[in-house]
Parts: structure tokens; C-alpha cells; sequence
């Protein structure tokens, strides 16, 4: 699959630094591209990890199957095949909806879901949308702290959403063409 922007157009390589077990910080470098079939495996075992109801491998799938579904990854430069995080997300006419997002446990907390977040929204202003939308568990308090900081704001509650009959809060970002400051 070819990305629909070209790499670093919006955000380009980039840089974390993590501490390691000895303290030592270690330098992880990474860049962001599209999934294919051969990274599914990888991104449905790192969903296992950290999603209270994980997507299976079939529904990766399944997304790189539609033609306005994207699934972009965060990998490491050295191998390509440490998948830091994700995000899977619609781009349909004039909507924008992101489905899932996630980043890997260790790498939480650099600014990576942001990232992925920010990645989506220039994505959505090039194609003229104007709101990006988005579905998270009430009970998912770090992302909505996360969403709010970007700018999202609850739009409606969703009744017993989710499989497990929790309530999702719908959140919207109004970005009316301006400059994305997140």
C-alpha cells in the first residue's frame, strides 16, 4: 500500500529516548508508514497487549481490504518491525473517524499517540474535513485526557457501545482549517 502523504510531509523521522533497565537511556528511532499484510501478525499481538477488547488479526485485515480505511504504524528504523504504535482511521467523503489507536506499553507517555493523532488530522485537512471523530471507552480515562488536550471535545455517550455493554463517549475535534497546534 502507498501512504497517502509523503514521509516527514507532517511530521517526518523521529526520536524517543527511554530508559532501559540499567538507566541508561536508549535512543529509539522511528518512522511512520502504512501496515501491510505482513506486519498484521505483529500489530494483532501488540493490540492483544494493551486493548481491553483487541481487535483480532481478520479485522486488520479486513481494514486494509476498504479503500478509504488507513492503518498507519509508528515502527523502529533499525529492523521496521517493532511497531511502536497505531492508528486505524477512516477517510470518507467528508468524514474523518478514527477506529482504533494504540501505542506499546513501554513507549507510553513520549507523545507518540499525539503523534499518531496529529498524523490523521493533517491527513483529514488535506481531503477539506473539517471535524476529525472519534469513539473511547468512559472508562479509558488516559485517552480521553489525552483527546481533551488535543482539542476534542464529548459530542454524545454512546449506550452500551462496546461488547461488554460499556457506554463510549463520542468526541469530536473541530478544526475549521486552522493550523494544528497539538
Amino acid at each position: 500500500m502507498n501512504l497517502p502523504f509523503a514521509m516527514g510531509q507532517f511530521c517526518g523521522k523521529g526520536q524517543v529516548s527511554m530508559s532501559n533497565q540499567s538507566s541508561s537511556p536508549e535512543e529509539v528511532k522511528f518512522s511512520p508508514r502504512e501496515a501491510a499484510v505482513d506486519d498484521l501478525e505483529r500489530l494483532a499481538a501488540l493490540e492483544k497487549q494493551i486493548q481491553v477488547a483487541p481487535w483480532t488479526q481478520a479485522a486488520f485485515e479486513a481494514e486494509l481490504q476498504k479503500p478509504y480505511s488507513h492503518t498507519l504504524l509508528l515502527t523502529d528504523d533499525e529492523t521496521d518491525e517493532t511497531v511502536l504504535g497505531y492508528v486505524v482511521y477512516w477517510l470518507m467523503l467528508d468524514d474523518c473517524q478514527i477506529l482504533n489507536l494504540g501505542v506499546a506499553q513501554s513507549f507510553r507517555g513520549l507523545g507518540l499517540g499525539k503523534q499518531l493523532v496529529r498524523m490523521v488530522c493533517s491527513q483529514a485537512m488535506k481531503k477539506g474535513i473539517q471535524v476529525v471523530k472519534l469513539d473511547v471507552r468512559k472508562s479509558n480515562l488516559k485517552a480521553i485526557e489525552l483527546y481533551q488536550a488535543i482539542g476534542f471535545t464529548i459530542s454524545s455517550i454512546r449506550k452500551g457501545f462496546y461488547s461488554n455493554g460499556e457506554d463510549a463517549y463520542q468526541m469530536a475535534l473541530q478544526m475549521d482549517g486552522q493550523a494544528l497546534d497539538f
